[in-house]
């Protein structure tokens, strides 16, 4: 039997430590990415429409605005937060669309334009339309 020492040959390994390496840097992007992914809402939002064409508002529709400062007022008629449940109620009774459209002030907070709508949505309102300028 004849043994040969020595290191004269080609090593035939394949060195797989690089390879581990990628692979786990690629687990630990997917570790961090996919908590991200699950957590996201899809929202469809309608494309802009054209600044020359005007839509006449229907007078029949709710509109109501939040002011930079957070004041509310439906259809142009201020009111008082305290008072906007009671209100939205009563416009809300003869109504077969439970429909209101907001149409904030874009320096008005988010917090206080989510509180009016949940503030609607709790005195009747089924349906929140959000307008864009």
């Amino acid at each position: 039997m004849a043994f040969t020492a020595g290191g004269s040959g080609v090593r035939s390994d394949i060195n797989v430590t690089p390879l581990i390496d990628v692979v786990l840097v690629l687990l630990i992007v997917f570790m961090v990415m996919v908590p991200k992914l699950l957590n996201q809402t899809n929202l469809d939002i309608p494309p802009k429409a054209p600044d020359n064409v005007e839509t006449p508002p229907a007078s029949d529709q709710l509109v109501a605005t939040v002011g930079e400062d957070g004041r509310v007022a439906i259809n142009g008629e201020a009111i008082p937060l305290e008072a906007l449940p009671d209100k939205v109620r009563t416009l809300m009774s003869n109504r077969n669309k439970k429909l209101m459209f907001f149409n904030p002030d874009e320096n008005a907070t988010f917090g206080d334009v989510v509180k009016v709508m949940d503030i609607c949505r709790g005195a009747g309102v089924k349906n929140i339309g959000i307008m864009t300028k």
